[in-house]
Order: C-alpha cells, then sequence, then structure tokens
C-alpha cells in the first residue's frame, strides 16, 4: 500500500509537475503567439501607413485613413490626431474616430504648453487634467506629440468585451511613434504638393495674364507662348506655333544674334542683357521688340525662356523725334542764313520795284528790270521754304477756307498736265487757321509728288470733311475740331521700306530730286499743331492724310490789290542795322507820300523819338526791326517807347525770328507785322493800317 501510495504521490507530483511545464509552456506559446500577432499588426501599421503616401486623395482623406489603419491595427477603440494653435495655446481636433457624436472628446487640455508635452514628460509639471492623467497613465493609452510639427496623435483601448485585450508596451509606442513620424511626413509631402500647385496655378495666371510676351524654346523649337507671345506672333492659338522652328520667327536679319544669344545662355547657365531683336510674324510682317533670355528647365530639359516687350510704337515715336531733330538740325542753318539773305533780298526786291516804277513800260530796260523782279521773287519763295524748317518759321495763321487756296495751287502744277483732279469739298467745310503762304507749299509739294507718279496720267482727287474730337480719339492730337485732308493719287505708289523715310529731309527716290518737298510739308503740318500720314502700296497708289485745326472765327474778306499802292501821310520812325534795309524802305514810303527819319538801333530810334515828341512833331507810325546785331533789339525798344508813349504805332519787321513776336505780336505791344522781303503794296497796306486807324 506505501508503495502503492507512493507511486501515486510519486505520479500525482510528476503530474503536477508535468501540468505546471504544459501551462507554462502554453503560456509561453501564447505569449510568443501573441508577440507574433503583435509584431506582424505593428509591422502591419508602418507598411499600411507608408501605402498612404500614393493615395491621390486629400490631406483630410489620409487624416482619416491612417487612423483606420491605428484603429484596424493596434485593436484600439478610439484615436484622434490634433494639430496645436500657437497663437490660442490649445489644440484643436482634426480628425478622429471610435467617438459617438454626443460623447465627451477624450482629450481635454487647458492652456496647453507645448515644450511639456512629450512621450515621456513629467505629468506632474503637464497643465493636464486630472483625467486626462489618469488616462495617459493607464497601459491602455499612447499619447505622442511632434512639437516641431504642432501635431498630436492619441490612442485608446478600453473595450471590456474583446477577447483580445493587450495592453500597450513600449515596442508598441515606439510602432507608433514612427508611424506618427511617417504620418507628418506624408501630410508635410501633401501640403508641399498643394502649395506647388497652387502656386503652379498662380504662376500660370501670372505668366498667360502678363502684359509681356513669354516664349519658351527647347530644342530649337518652341514649346510654350503665352497669350501675350502669341499676339506678339500673331497667332491665334498654341498649336500654330507649338513645335516650329524658334528662327521662323525671327526676322533673318537677326538670326545670327539670338542664336548666339540663346547658345550663350544655355551653356553659361544666367540671364542675359537686353537686347532689340525683330519678331517675324505668321503673316511675314516684322515686328520690333526688346528681349531678355532666361535659362529654364521645361520637362525636365535645358530650355531658355523669352521675355519680349513689344517697343513697335516706341520705334516710331524715335523714328519720328530723330525726323524732327534733322529738320530742326536743317532748320538751324536755314535761320542763319534767312536774315541775311532776306535783308539782301529786300533791298534787291524794292530797288528793281522802284527802277521799274520810275521807268518807262516800253523800254528795253523795263523788261530787264521785269526779269530780275520775277527772278527775285523766286529767291523770296525758295528762302520762305528754307524757313519752314526753322524755328523761327512759325506760321502767321489766320482764317482761311481751303476750298479757295486748293483748286488754285493743284491748277498751277498741273497746268497742262493729262491728269485728272478730283474735289470732293462740301460747302459747309469749316475753316482753319493756318499760313497761306506755308499751306499753299503743301499743296502744291503733294501734287508735284502726284504728278511726278502718274506720268501717264490718272486721278488726283483731294476730299475734306470735318472731324470733331471723337473722330481724333486714337489719334496724337489735341482736343480740338480738325479738318480732314485726304490726298489720294494713282501713282507707282512708294515701298514699305520707303515709306518710313519719305519726311526726312533729302531723302529722295527720284533722279534730280531735292529730298525737300515732303520734309517741308512735314515741317509745315507740325508747326500748324496738325498731323499728317501717309499710305502706299507699289503699283496701287498713294494716299496722303492730313489734319489741320479748325478755326474759331469766320474768314475776313480779302482786300483787292490795285494797280497802283494806295498812298498816305505822315511821319514814320525807320529803325533796321541794314543801311540797305533801311534806304530802300525810305525811297518806298516817299513814293507813298510818308517822310522818315531813320536809326540803325534801339537806343537811337528811342532818343530820336523822344525828341520828336519834345518837338511837338511827334512820329505816326514806327518800323521796328526785330533782330539787331550788337544793339538793342526791337522787342526790347518798343517796351521802352511804350513808357515814353503809350500810343505808340509799331511795326515789326523781320525776315526770321526764333522768337514768338511774329506771331503774336499784339502781346509784345506792336500794331501789326511786315515780313521781309516786302513789296511795296504789302508795305502801303501795313503803314495805312497803323497810321489811318
Amino acid at each position: 500500500m506505501a508503495d502503492t501510495q507512493a507511486e501515486r504521490d510519486f505520479y500525482r507530483h510528476q503530474c503536477d509537475e508535468m501540468g505546471k511545464l504544459i501551462l507554462r509552456l502554453q503560456q509561453e506559446l501564447t505569449q510568443v503567439h501573441n508577440d507574433a500577432r503583435r509584431s506582424h499588426a505593428t509591422t502591419a501599421l508602418i507598411l499600411k501607413t507608408y501605402e498612404l503616401i500614393n493615395h491621390n486623395v486629400s490631406i483630410e482623406d489620409i487624416g482619416k485613413r491612417f487612423l483606420q489603419v491605428i484603429l484596424g491595427t493596434m485593436w484600439a477603440d478610439r484615436a484622434m490626431v490634433l494639430t496645436y494653435d500657437k497663437d490660442t495655446c490649445s489644440f484643436t481636433s482634426q480628425h478622429h474616430l471610435g467617438l459617438e457624436p454626443n460623447s465627451t472628446p477624450v482629450l481635454t487640455i487647458e492652456n496647453a504648453v507645448p515644450e511639456f508635452l512629450f512621450v515621456n514628460s513629467n505629468t506632474e509639471s503637464t497643465p493636464l487634467t486630472a483625467a486626462f492623467r489618469e488616462a495617459i497613465e493607464s497601459q491602455h493609452f499612447i499619447w505622442l506629440f511632434n512639437r516641431y510639427e504642432g501635431i498630436a496623435l492619441l490612442i485608446g483601448n478600453e473595450m471590456e468585451d474583446r477577447i483580445f485585450r493587450f495592453p500597450f508596451e513600449d515596442k508598441d509606442r515606439d510602432v507608433v511613434e514612427s508611424s506618427l513620424s511617417v504620418f507628418i511626413d506624408i501630410v508635410r509631402r501633401k501640403e508641399a504638393e498643394k502649395a506647388l500647385l497652387k502656386s503652379e496655378r498662380r504662376y500660370r495666371n501670372l505668366v498667360q495674364s502678363s502684359p509681356e510676351s513669354i516664349l519658351v524654346c527647347c530644342d530649337g523649337r518652341i514649346a510654350f507662348a503665352n497669350n501675350s507671345g502669341l499676339k506678339l506672333l500673331g497667332a491665334d492659338s498654341l498649336e500654330e506655333v507649338i513645335g516650329r522652328p524658334s528662327m521662323e520667327f525671327i526676322h533673318p536679319e537677326d538670326q545670327a544674334r539670338i542664336r548666339e544669344m540663346i547658345r550663350d545662355t544655355l551653356d553659361k547657365h544666367h540671364e542675359t542683357a537686353l537686347l532689340e531683336a525683330r519678331f517675324q510674324r505668321i503673316d511675314n510682317s516684322s515686328i520690333d521688340t526688346e528681349i531678355v533670355a532666361i535659362p529654364f528647365v521645361y520637362q525636365d530639359r535645358p530650355a531658355v525662356q523669352i521675355v519680349a516687350i513689344d517697343i513697335s510704337e516706341r520705334k516710331k515715336m524715335e523714328k519720328e523725334l530723330i525726323k524732327v531733330q534733322k529738320i530742326e538740325s536743317l532748320g538751324i542753318l536755314a535761320g542763319g542764313i534767312a536774315h541775311d539773305f532776306n535783308n539782301i533780298l529786300t533791298g534787291i526786291l524794292g530797288n528793281i520795284e522802284l527802277a521799274i516804277a520810275y521807268s518807262n513800260q516800253d523800254s528795253e530796260e523795263f523788261e530787264f528790270l521785269d526779269n530780275a523782279h520775277n527772278a527775285s521773287n523766286r529767291a523770296k519763295e525758295l528762302t520762305q521754304k528754307l524757313l519752314t524748317f526753322s524755328k523761327g518759321g512759325v506760321p502767321l495763321t489766320k482764317s482761311t477756307r481751303l476750298s479757295e487756296i486748293i483748286a488754285d495751287s493743284v491748277n498751277f502744277v498741273l497746268s497742262g498736265s493729262s491728269i485728272v483732279c478730283d474735289y470732293l469739298l462740301p460747302a459747309d467745310l469749316w475753316p482753319v487757321d493756318i499760313d497761306v503762304v506755308q499751306f499753299r507749299q503743301v499743296i502744291e509739294n503733294l501734287t508735284i509728288n502726284a504728278n511726278q507718279a502718274m506720268p501717264n496720267g490718272g486721278v488726283f482727287s483731294i476730299e475734306a470733311e470735318n472731324v470733331d474730337e471723337q473722330g481724333i480719339k486714337s489719334l496724337p492730337l489735341s482736343k480740338k475740331r480738325y479738318v480732314k485732308l485726304i490726298i489720294t493719287d494713282q501713282g507707282v505708289g512708294i515701298s514699305r521700306k520707303d515709306l518710313q523715310n519719305i519726311f526726312d529731309p533729302y531723302f529722295t527716290t527720284k533722279d534730280g530730286g531735292s529730298g525737300l518737298g515732303l520734309a517741308t510739308t512735314f515741317s509745315i503740318i507740325k508747326k500748324h499743331e496738325g498731323l499728317i500720314t501717309v499710305e502706299s502700296e507699289i503699283g496701287k497708289g498713294t494716299k496722303f492724310i492730313i489734319y489741320i485745326p479748325a478755326s474759331e472765327t469766320e474768314p475776313s474778306k480779302e482786300k483787292e490789290i490795285d494797280e497802283e499802292p494806295e498812298t498816305g501821310q505822315g511821319r514814320i520812325l525807320i529803325m533796321d542795322d541794314d543801311e540797305a534795309v533801311r534806304m530802300v524802305t525810305v525811297h518806298m514810303l516817299a513814293r507813298l507820300g510818308f517822310s522818315t527819319v531813320t536809326a540803325n538801333d534801339g537806343g537811337s530810334a528811342i532818343a530820336l523819338y523822344k525828341t520828336a515828341m519834345e518837338s511837338g512833331e511827334p512820329f505816326d507810325g514806327v518800323i521796328i526791326d526785330l533782330t539787331i546785331r550788337g544793339g538793342m533789339g526791337g522787342q526790347e525798344t518798343v517796351r521802352k517807347l511804350l513808357e515814353i508813349d503809350p500810343a505808340v504805332k509799331a511795326l515789326v519787321s523781320s525776315g526770321y525770328s526764333n522768337n514768338p513776336v511774329m506771331s503774336n505780336y499784339r502781346d509784345y505791344g506792336f500794331c501789326g507785322i511786315i515780313k521781309k522781303p516786302f513789296n511795296i503794296h504789302e508795305l502801303s497796306e501795313c503803314m495805312l493800317s497803323i497810321v489811318c486807324d
């Protein structure tokens, strides 16, 4: 029995030991199984988190998916992603799962300070609620905070009905922390992609709306063009330019420079200096631009971005400025000789007229004098043409009807020609303020041009119309009324190359031409504050369009000039520094019935005028030369005479002046003007206008 009991005790002991061993083995196997499942789950957590990076979804959707991965992998029943707001020192829940809509959030933080919210932070010094401190001290909560990104993660596991309920361990915390880092990287990348997309959209909008033309050249071809670039190239759509060789759109004369610029940009990887170049548009017209080339990467390939500014209008203005400067340079030359030449002509014409007056009309001498008189008048006209260029050639305007001078000027030029003239001049055409002599030159010059362009005849037409402020909106003219002239011929036309130069002094395409006709015309129109433009095509004729300011007053009736000049009487003081002018003026006035006294400068004239007043024999009028070399000129002289005698009647006389006295003589105290060289009829009219006034 003893043996049997001993055996039983032995076997019982062995069984107990075996049971304990089996139980221990079972527990170890369960732990291994649980560790394996935990290891598998935590590895899956990281892998599934990484998978989120490839999802083409929003940051909000990525956050929700991340929490789903957390809940499905960590056997948790609640999870939250929170973002820390530095301005309010509080967390806001961006995403949460496992919370009922009406339940109290797991996390409540009062006046949170991010620096204290670490994984291993001291909860005693962390400003958290008691409930949260108790929760995060539990094995069933994980609380992580990335202070640099301001993102927190809370995972909770308190479900009682789970069959397998495992407390969170340190390695779980490590895996979740790694997963959170991956999630933060994903968020950072997605935010960067979102910002890049927004930036690209903003850049594209900026590029497309830019007034500057932007072109991208890659592998020698156009790869991109913004809206302004398409307009610059004369294209309506990208399909018309994309893929075409870049050099197709560069003027042939500029292609070598642009190739060098592009090569330099690609080789040295730096922006080029501003360069002028001409683009060749789709319709083969050219356009002036300023361009800069910038290194660029287009679809991972080296490219060049060209930024171009249309400067065609500026170039036109520069050409106009150069044209004006050329005319002004010619004006300096013309003005320099005009004063002396007109003084000489005054003496010549005056003496010839006096000789004609005193000679027998049937004599041989009379015929010679008459020929000399005609030649002198042609010299006078030549001087007047030169003075048109000078600053002193200010138009002496008066209200005039164009229809009264157009036909006379055209018929004078085309006398004996086979050209047919066609006029369309309305009866209600506004009068214009013009210098009649100068404007006759305009009509004659354009008529001569037409006559030379139509050697076999044709139709030469002049059309006129009234234009109000609305009609000149797009033109570089001041806001006023204008009369528009359209002068058209059916001649050989002008080439596009020559068209831009036709108003330049001395430019001509005709053998024996002087090149002054159209330059004179341009200068006259400009000085009348008008505008002249030209349109022409080879073989189809030429059209000149002129705008002249309309007058605010009605024209006065012209006085008929008798064969013999009218005479008068009175005592006249003549001031001129040229003795020949003084002498011929004395003789002309004597023939007209006037007595005269002469002075060679302003000081002498003032002394003589003062003496005459004091003697009781004052002068009835004064003729004063505007420009006196080395002495007091006309402007200062008349000012001093007005101090002596406010009622002084003075004529200003000049053949050329660079000041506004000749066109605004009344503003300077004069009663009238007489231009050199003058004839006896003009002198008579001027003297009678002041003496008999």
